[in-house]
């Protein structure tokens, strides 16, 4: 049953799950960066490398540490962290993921996606605010193209058209996050068809992600942390066997210490 009260979700505290992850790679501020492929706590997570990929559930390498509730459902906590920059830090479940694409291909290069996991917003497998995003896997080449995902949508229509938010650069490093923006009216994606890069990439690797967000921890000042809680962050549902990560959009060009803690509530 849900959690319907502050003294419920009290009594229904985990224990925390510490993050510490050094973001080594150049950022490049307003962009954001996955801390997936990176080590520390947790460790790095992998890629796939299949052109359909495979769907994430719980437990999986790079994750934040989530176990299941043996009865009732599970929500977000809080969510505390500091850097040594300022930025936002995006707490996403990792739906699916896969590989395979050719970076130097400007053909649409064709996927059949199996169903994603039953966390969409309502948990169910239609897809409403499950979103995109291309993950450079391994650093690509100084190129900067253009990314259309053809995909359907949580109503089930089909060719649908999504281009990346920010543009691309020229030589991003591992981990660089471009997030694919969805055509007017659609709020999700139930399912991906293809994706196409305008010009070669020329070299890396790519990855493409289906996640859904969490909550976002605005974190205002270098080296103070911030926090979000059960009030504050509205206490989004953690659904059995969701794959916990973090994205960091920094405000600065550098390298980022980020460290924290993820808590959940159970009953």
């Amino acid at each position: 049953m849900a959690i319907t009260t502050l003294d419920a979700a009290i009594a229904g505290m985990q224990a925390p799950r510490i993050i510490a992850k050094a973001v080594t790679a150049t950022l490049v501020a307003g962009r954001p960066a996955s801390l997936w492929p990176l080590g520390g706590s947790p460790g790095a997570g992998a890629y796939d490398a299949t052109l359909n990929g495979v769907t994430m559930t719980a437990p999986q390498n790079g994750q934040i540490p989530h176990t299941d509730p043996g009865s009732g459902n599970a929500y977000l906590a809080r969510l505390q962290a500091a850097a040594t920059q300022a930025g936002v830090l995006l707490l996403l479940d990792r739906l699916w993921h896969n590989g395979g694409y050719t970076i130097t291909s400007t053909g649409a290069q064709a996927s059949t996606t199996p169903t994603w996991p039953a966390r969409d917003n309502a948990g169910s497998t239609n897809g409403d605010g499950v979103l995109l995003a291309l993950e450079i896997s391994a650093a690509a080449g100084a190129a900067a193209p253009t990314i259309t995902v053809a995909y359907t949508n949580q109503a089930g229509t089909g060719s649908r058209s999504g281009t990346n938010i920010l543009a691309t650069v020229n030589s991003p490093a591992i981990g660089a996050t471009y997030f694919i923006g969805l055509q007017a009216g659609d709020t999700g994606v139930r399912s991906v068809q293809s994706l196409t890069l305008n010009t070669s990439w020329l070299s890396g690797t790519m990855n493409l992600v289906a996640y859904r967000l969490l909550a976002a921890l605005e974190i205002p000042i270098a080296g103070v942390g911030n926090a979000i809680d059960v009030v504050t962050g509205g206490m989004p549902r953690i659904y059995n066997g969701t794959v916990p990560y973090l994205v960091f959009v920094p405000n600065t060009t550098t390298a980022s210490l980020i460290t924290g803690q993820y808590i959940e509530t159970q009953g």
